[in-house]
This record gives structure tokens, sequence and C-alpha cells, in this order.
């Protein structure tokens, strides 16, 4: 089975410039680590890479609990996404926060369904 980033490292320049971009959206100080932590095992859960939790952590923080609200709907439901639900986000991450976090979770998204194109294989 081969992997999205198996697949990239047969181009050394492309992966780099990917890992920098994805290193600008979720390795700065906008978003905490946990919080994307737990919405990228999520989308793995939602895609089927990742077996479903039988609940969520008891300790999610209010930053963490709007945070998935969003990543619940980036895969299939990205269309549904409320105004409501994006300014919860931008009033406890502000904008650059909800900026970094929105593409993060999208670029979260097509890494799993690039990694599902390519060969990987869902836990279903």
């Amino acid at each position: 089975m081969t992997s999205f980033d198996e697949l990239l490292s047969q181009r050394p320049a492309l992966q780099g410039k990917y890992a920098a971009f994805l290193n600008a959206v979720t390795d700065n100080d906008n978003i905490p680590a946990e919080v994307l932590d737990l919405c990228r095992h999520r989308i793995e859960e939602i895609h089927g890479i990742r077996p479903v939790s039988e609940k969520m952590p008891a300790t999610v923080s209010d930053e963490g609990r709007a945070a998935l609200v969003v990543a619940e709907k980036i895969p299939y439901q990205h269309h549904q996404l409320l105004d409501e639900e994006v300014e919860d986000v931008k009033r406890l991450f502000g904008d650059a926060g909800c900026v970094s976090l929105l593409t993060a979770l999208a670029f979260m998204d097509v890494t799993c369904r690039l990694n599902l194109t390519i060969g990987g294989e869902n836990v279903d």
C-alpha cells in the first residue's frame, strides 16, 4: 500500500513545498497542536482511515469543541457550515486562527482523500 507521503517522496522538491505549506498553517501560534490533532483524528474517522472513537475525551476545551464542530462538517457537509459556527472559531482563535484552522481542516480532508485514492485502506 502506498501513502500520499510515499508518493510525494518521489518528488523531493514538491514534497518540501507541500510540507512547508502545511507547516505554515499548522505549526504556528494560531491554533494549539492538541486542537489540530483532535480535528485530524475526527476527519480520519469520518473517512474510515481511523476507527471511530467511542467518545470524545472528557478534557476537550471550548476551543477544541468549536474546532470539532467545524471539522465534523468539512468532509461531506461543508455547505452546511453555519456562519455562527465560523464566528465561534473566529471569536476563540481570532481572524488569523480562523483562517489557519479552516485551511488546515481542508488539507486534512484532502490528505485523507488522496491516501484513499492512491491505495490507502480504510478500516471498514
